[in-house]
């Protein structure tokens, strides 16, 4: 839809406790919003949308004491009303606010140009099984996650999938600022480098994968030495749990919204700009979509965790679980397991120029810096139980143009 008419000043009679977007002497300029930026009015200022057709005038929504809605006999135009009696915004329903954000808001997954990575969208399973099949043309996964979301025990999670949030995605929050929370881009946004069982089990994992690598003795030279960079993520990973008792506490992280103490927060992305060096510098030695194709054997396989874990504990198969949820923890245990078939994958995709070793590194750098963007992170709705997280705006409303001729716009009546 684009502009039917022009604004024609007039002068100005807004009602009571409404809030005009901009002042009298923009106007004249700005007469139009696309529904982009509409949409991320309403949701910046803490509502939610329940009905949004802006195309045929039909659009509402609502909370945190405003209403945004057509105007009374202008369905191209729109007003904010304001409950005078709401209560100010707290701390902890503000999102981090930037353009990268934004997307998440329409089911968008931003990309990150640093490791070659394109934005991904994931707000419905049409968009969500297109980007597996994108990253797996096999389709063995994108049938996978289908198969995980069956009626009769997981209609809406998304095992293993969800990883591609914290690998895929740039850093978001803001340096220097405590904000951290974002909106939900998928229908299930937790994995298993959100729980504390991932952190756990990954940290007795990596200290076994190191000792394998390292000679048994002094003088026992058959065994190559342990990789330099999973010696780093080790003592990383150690001092992070030494210095903060939220890097492995999942309840007290989550306790910890847009109030986590910005010396954790700086601490976590220190930490994933380090890994992040370390895996553009492999793009930049093998080819710069490497780490794209080792994020997608990786999920190619995470996919397969849920029911392998489940029927490893049927057959009194599963490993120590350290005191926390033995199938989670049996989760991570698999992705150790999988990690010869990352591998191998890697080497089917064309990769095998790359010492084995090398890969065996950056996947272990590649799942501590998805640690650590979670820890920089929170998402509020869905992410601790399994169900369906609040709608997302159709990804076709979103449009980084906003030039005048772009179609989608709607009025903005100042009457």
């Amino acid at each position: 839809m684009s502009v039917v008419n022009k604004y024609t000043p007039r002068k100005k009679t807004t009602p009571p406790n409404s809030i005009d977007l901009m002042t009298e002497q923009d106007i004249p300029s700005f007469t139009a919003t696309t529904f982009t930026d509409l949409a991320i009015q309403a949701i910046r200022r803490g509502m939610t949308w329940t009905v949004f057709r802006p195309e045929h005038g039909v659009f509402l929504a609502e909370g945190n004491g405003y209403a945004l809605r057509p105007k009374r006999q202008q369905p191209l135009s729109f007003e904010i009303v304001r409950d005078p009696r709401a209560k100010p915004k707290v701390p902890n329903s503000l999102y981090i606010s930037s353009p990268l954000v934004d997307k998440l808001f329409f089911g968008i997954l931003p990309g990150y140009d640093r490791l070659h990575l394109p934005d991904y969208r994931m707000g419905n399973i049409i968009d969500v099984s297109t980007t597996m099949y994108s990253l797996d043309p096999t389709g063995s996964a994108t049938k996978k996650i289908q198969d995980n979301r069956h009626p009769s025990f997981a209609p809406d999670c998304l095992f293993g999938f969800a990883d591609i949030i914290p690998l895929a995605a740039p850093m978001l929050r803001q340096r220097g600022s405590t904000i951290i929370r974002l909106p939900i881009p998928a229908q299930y946004t937790v994995g298993l480098l959100t729980h504390k069982e991932g952190f756990v089990v990954f940290r007795h994992r990596l200290a076994d994968f190191i000792a394998s690598l390292q000679p048994a003795t002094a003088t026992d030279d058959t065994s190559p030495p342990a990789p330099h960079m999973a010696l780093w993520v080790r003592d990383k990973y150690r001092e992070l749990m030494k210095r903060f008792p939220e890097w492995e506490d999942e309840v007290l992280a989550n306790s910890q919204i847009n109030n986590r103490s910005l010396e954790f927060l700086n601490a976590c992305n220190a930490a994933w700009d380090d890994c992040t060096a370390h895996l553009h510098a492999l793009t930049i030695r093998y080819g710069k979509h490497f780490y794209r194709n080792l994020m997608a054997a990786h999920l190619k396989n995470a996919v397969n965790w849920w029911h392998q874990a489940w029927n490893r504990m049927a057959s009194a198969q599963a490993r120590d679980h350290y005191g926390l949820r033995n199938y989670i923890a049996e989760g991570m245990h698999l992705y150790w397991d999988y990690l010869d078939l990352v591998v191998r994958e890697m080497h089917e995709r064309g990769w095998s120029g790359v010492p084995e070793a090398t890969l065996r590194e950056a996947w272990v750098v590649m799942v501590f810096r998805g640690f650590c963007w979670w820890r920089c992170h929170w998402m509020m709705e869905g992410q601790d139980m399994c169900k369906p997280a609040p709608e997302r705006l159709p990804s076709e409303y979103y449009s980084e143009d906003t030039g005048e001729k772009e179609e989608g716009y709607v009025i903005v009546a100042k009457d």
